[in-house]
């Protein structure tokens, strides 16, 4: 029998059911406005869907490092954890979670920022996307428009409470679309990093051909927001750097869809640099820990060249006991 999700849940005030859990993540979670605490580490924002109906979400966040004021700070957007399995006709039948969610607690993703913000010597954000990792939402519901809307107001709102200057930021896998509409959305990201992450649906889908038994993003994702269409949206500046790396081998996001993001954002006048690396894993596909340090990398001022020559000695030369990627 098929196993799919149901609608998303109704948090109370109180309630223990979050997507910090599997469960909570299969489903989604619907929180309001007031039992979103309205401290660090949490903030209320809201974004239209694609009806025009405008809702709010508590998007959370674990952030180590910042000052009263800070002139930089390094944000993750980490990838995906949902895991579709499909039929031999490409018909979804269970949505469950990665190997390991459910394990994250908001304790251990503290404790991760910090780690990496000492190692990175920049503040370090943690940003949970929506439907993930205590954020409210629905997951199933990633690459939307709404997502990258919602991303980009939390982003703002960590802003000013914060006192931030300017943002590095950097995506992982499925954090990617939402990096892609942050570059058209703002000009305070001086430095970005995609690392083996998704920013071109149709070319990765082409890449994938047979190996993949899903249907393609776009027959999936309402209102999708896909980077290498929404490119001429990012505006080129002096003061930008934009870096793409990947695993030639990646099983995941072919690295062919990759390069042909990063030659879209170099046509439209953006500074941008490209270079492979070796991903752990068993599809060639995490580079999380390379991406963040080439954004740390970026912001101290280091040259394209040894940013890249840094970032292709491999993941695991970067990766962290405890970190978060």
């Amino acid at each position: 029998m098929a196993t799919l999700a149901m609608g998303p849940a109704l948090a109370s005030e109180g309630s223990s059911y979050t997507t910090m859990s599997v469960a909570g993540l299969r489903t989604g979670v619907i929180i309001n406005e007031a039992d979103c605490p309205n401290a660090a580490g949490s903030v209320w924002v809201t974004a239209p869907h694609a009806d025009g109906t405008v809702e709010g979400a508590c998007i959370r966040y674990y952030a180590a490092g910042l000052s009263t004021t800070n002139p930089d700070a390094i944000v993750f957007l980490h990838g995906n954890r949902l895991a579709r399995s499909y039929d031999s006709e490409g018909r979804l039948i269970r949505i469950g979670a990665s190997e390991g969610y459910g394990t994250a607690t908001e304790e251990s993703l503290q404790r991760a920022a910090t780690l990496q913000a000492a190692a990175l010597g920049h503040p370090f954000i943690i940003l949970a996307r929506p439907g993930y990792y205590g954020s409210s939402g629905v997951a199933a519901e990633q690459y939307r428009r709404r997502e990258i809307l919602l991303v980009n107001a939390a982003l703002e709102a960590i802003k000013q409470r914060h006192g931030i200057a300017r943002f590095g930021v950097s995506s992982q896998s499925g954090g990617g679309p939402s990096l892609g509409g942050i570059l058209a959305l703002r000009d305070d990201v001086p430095c970005a990093t995609f690392s083996s992450s998704l920013t071109a649906f149709d070319e990765r889908d082409r890449a994938l051909g047979a190996a993949s038994r899903a249907p393609a993003l776009r027959q999936v994702t309402q209102d999708p927001y896909d980077p290498i269409r929404e490119v001429a949206k990012v505006r080129p500046s002096a003061e930008r750097r934009v870096f793409v790396v990947g695993d030639p081998e990646d099983r995941q996001v072919p690295f062919p869809s990759q390069q042909a993001y990063a030659e879209a954002l170099r046509q439209q006048g953006v500074k941008v640099a490209i270079t492979t690396s070796t991903a752990v894993g068993a599809t060639h596909h995490s580079l999380g820990a390379t991406g963040q340090r080439g954004v740390g990398w970026c912001l101290d001022g280091l040259p394209d060249e040894e940013i890249l020559s840094r970032m292709g000695r491999g993941e695991a030369t970067y990766l962290l006991q405890g970190g978060f990627y």
